[in-house]
């Protein structure tokens, strides 16, 4: 565990439990908030007892660390939403060479289901407009 974490704990301001998961969020991270959606995690100011996200719709967003750790939800590297940010360039040629393996990397994402909607949200407005999702879909099928 991470040496000021563990003194967050020793200190009784932070459960073992919520520093294992801040261990999940370090800063660079990719979360999930059910009301904020994709973020990643910009900072930690431990002195501050915070996390800095960042989330599409609230940049910058600081958050109490033990919040964090009960309300966000880690995304590994290899989710497509991480993907998505951090390698556009392999996602937007991925599309076009294999779209099977892409749709393949949302559902692994929603652990093996997703609706439509679902996989539409993922990528209408960063990666197609409404019209090229529908060209798109219907040729990946």
């Amino acid at each position: 565990m991470d040496a000021e974490l563990e003194k967050l704990v020793e200190a009784g301001k932070l459960t073992t439990k919520a520093a294992e998961k801040l261990e999940q969020l370090r800063p660079g991270s990719f979360c999930l908030h059910k009301s904020w959606g994709f973020g990643q995690v910009a900072e930690w100011n431990l002195l501050l007892n915070q996390i800095v996200i960042d989330f599409k719709t609230k940049a910058r967003h600081p958050m109490q660390l033990a919040y964090a750790a009960e309300n966000l939800t880690p995304i590994p590297a290899g989710h497509f939403l991480a993907r998505k940010v951090k390698e556009p360039d392999a996602i937007k040629a991925l599309l076009k060479s294999d779209p099977a393996a892409v749709v393949r990397n949302i559902l692994e994402g929603f652990d093996g289901k997703a609706t439509l909607a679902q996989i539409s949200e993922v990528l209408v407005g960063d990666l197609f407009t409404e019209t090229e999702w529908k060209r798109w879909w219907a040729s990946a099928k």
